[in-house]
């Protein structure tokens, strides 16, 4: 206890002692523009001395809680009828979770876009950076995806709004809290949870208390986050970071061609646009975006745009479909039911130049992309340039000249394999076998870039958590971007009239007293 207060006050000092343009408003820049607060530096590396600084002179290393079965898999058990409602198939389970194979030859697999959890589990468990013994931890994995749980049901795949494993996980961790000397020495600020869905999505109960009443201080992993990297209301203390969707397209130890690179077998990229998904979604001026990005399509002979249902099952069985990707030399990302979405990540791991509509559909995902990453790999067009702009995509495109292009694609082969999840061969089993060794991807992939920044102590920072001043901060912030920036025009109502109409003030907030002394936010 002595070492973490003495570790707070430092840490006091070095925020009292910053400059003012360094000062932080609630985690964020104070003044700094939206791009210097979504680049929010995090280093890329494991860093031992920072590490062994917080950590008493250990080197960096995880632990993952060792739980009952039904808590880490939380998918519907194999061979099981599931509902004719259900948002999961169970093409999705082989693999570790990267799904059937479909094309051995390229790594192409039947991967759900809420597999992140899966994806990243079977890696860390056989991981050289994991210990199976407590003491030696610097960090300490939950091994639940509360995500998943609280979206489809465990045994038929319904969707739904419950959560009723999320009580016992927080049983769990309450017993392991108990121990302030080992697993609860730092408050559990030290500790990771995996949140397979978006940060927006609705969660059943169960998991809203989990993280109100024994994780406020964990650090979430998601594939998709708020406006400021941080919990929206409600939710935690710290960070919400956003990773990589997982790709259909992954290594694996069969694979004969990456589908990233250049070679003298590469199909020709003689598509110049392409699109695959649904026209419709549940933001409205999405379904704008989609429907007048189709209509110049259909202008174009050379634009392919292939209609799938809305459905969060996925492209199921449309192997030819979405090898289409690797001939195709751009690929239309627009906003859906949130800003960014899945097939983004396919096409950057086929070689597609994905064309954004909003920045902070790929931005968000600072941990794999810089910022001059997201300029390299990328096409931004703004939406309101669409929708009440007159401007034509085609056209945007053909303006580009070929030696853009060469360079986009370049780019693009540099990145792409820290964009997808090597897949974890059966035979390396769980990492807890007697005699069992490491595995590692042959490259450094998604998975590799995560797990350093669990290690980076950087990564939970601040250790003590923000303050409830700092959360009110972070939560205005997150509605002054939702309402006012070009990026997530898509998810308001007002696009098209947004120089008659000004967005609705958010009412004032207050605190009141949460669940279990948790100070919450509510309106006032």
């Amino acid at each position: 206890m002595r070492g973490l207060l003495l570790l707070l006050a430092s840490a006091l000092a070095r925020r009292q002692s910053n400059s003012k343009a360094d000062k932080v408003d609630g985690g964020i820049p104070v003044g700094g523009s939206w791009s210097a607060m979504q680049a929010r530096h995090v280093p890329d590396v494991i860093s031992g001395k920072n590490g062994r600084d917080l950590f008493d002179g250990k080197p960096p290393k995880f632990y993952i809680y060792d739980w009952p079965s039904y808590i880490d898999d939380v998918w519907p058990p194999a061979g099981t009828q599931l509902s004719n409602k259900s948002a999961y198939n169970h093409i999705f389970r082989p693999n570790n979770g990267a799904g059937k194979l479909l094309d051995p030859e390229l790594g192409l697999f039947q991967t759900w876009q809420f597999s992140l959890y899966k994806n990243i589990i079977s890696r860390m468990k056989v991981s050289k950076h994991r210990t199976l013994i407590p003491e030696e931890a610097t960090a300490f994995i939950v091994p639940f995806d509360l995500g998943v749980h609280s979206y489809i049901d465990h045994l038929t795949g319904v969707p739904r709004l419950a959560s009723p494993h999320g009580w016992m996980a927080q049983q769990l961790l309450r017993a392991h809290s108990k121990d302030k000397a080992l697993y609860w020495k730092y408050q559990g600020h030290n500790h990771f949870v995996f949140l397979s869905v978006t940060a927006y999505q609705m969660v059943g109960i169960g998991v809203k208390t989990f993280f109100m009443q024994i994780c406020q201080n964990c650090t979430t992993i998601t594939i998709e986050t708020s406006p400021t990297k941080t919990a929206i209301k409600g939710r935690t203390r710290k960070h919400w970071y956003a990773v990589p969707y997982p790709s259909s397209f992954h290594w694996y130890e069969g694979i004969k061609t990456l589908p990233w690179e250049l070679t003298s077998r590469s199909p020709k990229r003689d598509i110049l646009a392409l699109f695959i998904g649904s026209l419709r979604t549940s933001q409205p001026n999405s379904n704008s975006l989609r429907r007048l990005l189709f209509t110049q399509c259909q202008h174009e002979p050379n634009c392919q745009w292939h209609q799938t249902a809305h459905s969060c099952t996925g492209v199921l069985n449309a192997t030819s479909t979405m090898l289409l990707l690797r001939k195709a030399v751009f690929c239309p990302a627009p906003t859906g039911d949130s800003i960014t979405r899945k097939s983004l990540f396919d096409s950057l791991v086929a070689g597609c130049i994905p064309v954004l509509f909003s920045r902070a559909s790929l931005s968000q995902y600072a941990w794999h992309l810089s910022e001059s990453d997201v300029d390299a790999v990328s096409v931004y067009i703004p939406l309101k340039s669409i929708n009440s702009g007159g401007a034509n995509f085609i056209t945007i495109l053909k303006a580009l000249s070929p030696e853009e292009v060469a360079q986009k694609q370049a780019a693009i082969r540099k990145i792409a394999p820290t964009l997808q999840y090597s897949v974890t061969p059966d035979s390396a089993g769980d990492g807890k076998e007697k005699g069992s060794k490491p595995w590692e991807s042959p490259f450094r992939d998604a998975a590799d870039v995560i797990i350093s920044r669990i290690l980076d102590t950087k990564t939970i920072e601040p250790i003590q958590g923000y303050t409830d001043q700092d959360l009110m901060a972070q939560h205005d912030k997150q509605n002054e971007i939702m309402d006012t920036h070009e990026d997530y025009e898509a998810l308001r109502s007002d696009v098209k009239d947004a120089g008659k109409k000004r967005p609705k003030p958010r009412p004032k907030r207050k605190f009141t007293e949460g669940i279990a002394g948790v100070s919450k936010i509510t309106d006032a």
